[in-house]
Formats: structure tokens, sequence, C-alpha cells
């Protein structure tokens, strides 16, 4: 018979050696057309299970631009260079997309009245989070 302490060390050495982090979401695209952008991120919402609609709203309120969702594509009413995006994109997941309490990326996002509701698949954790414009 095996004693506690083997089978302990045998656990630790399992976990220590997993590699990265399990949380990989898919880069968004962001081309130039005219005085447009456009930002593919059907892939990163089903991804992170949010709609692109709530991602739109928010990338135009932060951009201050007007835009439009056409098939999973998000086109903003001037020029933005992938990095500007890509930050926009990284404080939106911050807000509604990462546990406050344990920062667990399972989460799921429900809208109870006119306000949106984030609860942690991990943790139990439940909060609102900021209303969009």
């Amino acid at each position: 018979m095996t004693d506690y302490n083997e089978l302990l060390g045998n656990i630790l050495k399992g976990k220590n050696s997993s590699s990265g982090n399990r949380f990989v979401p898919p880069d968004i695209e962001v081309f130039q057309q005219g005085q447009k952008t456009i930002v593919s991120v059907d892939k990163l919402a089903a991804y992170i299970n949010r709609p692109v609609k709530h991602i739109a709203k928010y990338l135009m309120h932060e951009l201050t631009v007007p835009g439009q969702v056409s098939e999973g594509k998000i086109v903003l009413g001037g020029r933005f260079s992938f990095k500007s995006v890509k930050e926009k994109m990284d404080s939106y997941m911050k807000e509604y997309l990462f546990c406050k309490q344990c920062h667990s990326p399972d989460t799921a996002m429900s809208k109870e009245e006119s306000n949106y509701i984030v609860k942690c698949l991990g943790c139990g954790a439940q909060y609102p989070v900021g209303r969009l414009k």
C-alpha cells in the first residue's frame, strides 16, 4: 500500500507539469476599408460566450464612434489600429468576462430587466456589471 505523501507527490507533479494557460481566446481581425474599420469578433464572441452586439456596443462607446454589426463583424466609423481595438477588447474582457472574485473566465452573462448580471461558473459569485450606454 502506497503512503499518503507519495500519492500527494504524484498529484502535485501532475499539477505542476501542466503547461500554459487554458484560457487562450482567438485573436480578433482588424482591417481598414476606406474610412471605416472592420473588426471580426465572431470567433472571440463564441469563445467567451458573449453576444457580438454587446461587444459592438462596448467598442462603439469606448471609441466614441458610430458603427453597426454585420455577420459577426463590427463596422466602426473611423480608422483604428489593431493595437487600439485589442486594448479595448482586453478591457471588455476584464469588465464583462473575468470573475471579480476568483478571476476565472468561466462566467455567464444574463440580462435582468435593464441590468447585466455576471455569474461565475467556478466559484458561484454573482454581481452586476456596468451598463452600456
